[in-house]
């Protein structure tokens, strides 16, 4: 058996030539050379893949951010109007007030001009009423002097 496996390496060995052996030399660099390409492909596919899967997913996140900035813009908008709105009331309350307190004063002036020319009526009844009693007994004091 021996034999065998030495015949066989001889054989082998004569019929390896430098020829064949350049040749062998030449398609395993070549199959390694292909085995590198076909490697860079599947490597530069997959980058190109993830990159496109990135792109898409900034994609749908920069509509998500336009989509939520108009939302933004839209609630903005809602608020200046109901500050606007608020302001406007505002305004009309503290136009309502002032007239109120207007209408208070002019009130309380009339009550005090009321007041003043009640009691001048007061004074007035009274000094009448004097004057009644006065002339009262005046004319008991004339009556009297008629009667003696």
């Amino acid at each position: 058996m021996y034999e065998n496996i030495t015949n066989y390496i001889k054989a082998v060995k004569s019929q390896i030539t430098i020829k064949r052996l350049i040749l062998i030399c030449g398609c395993v660099l070549l199959l390694i050379g292909a085995c590198q390409l076909i490697d860079g492909y599947f490597t530069a596919r997959g980058n190109y893949q993830r990159a496109i899967d990135k792109l898409e997913r900034t994609q749908r996140e920069l509509d998500t951010i336009r989509r939520l900035n108009q939302e933004l813009k839209l609630v903005i908008e809602r608020g200046s109007d109901l500050n606007r709105q608020a302001s406007d009331r505002i305004e009309r309350i503290e136009d309502y007030q002032r007239r109120t307190e207007q209408g208070i004063g002019r009130a309380q002036n009339y009550q005090r001009e009321t007041g003043a020319r009640v009691s001048e009526s007061i004074g007035i009844n009274n000094r009448a009423g004097e004057l009644i009693g006065n002339s009262l007994r005046i004319i008991e004091r004339v009556e009297s002097g008629n009667k003696e």
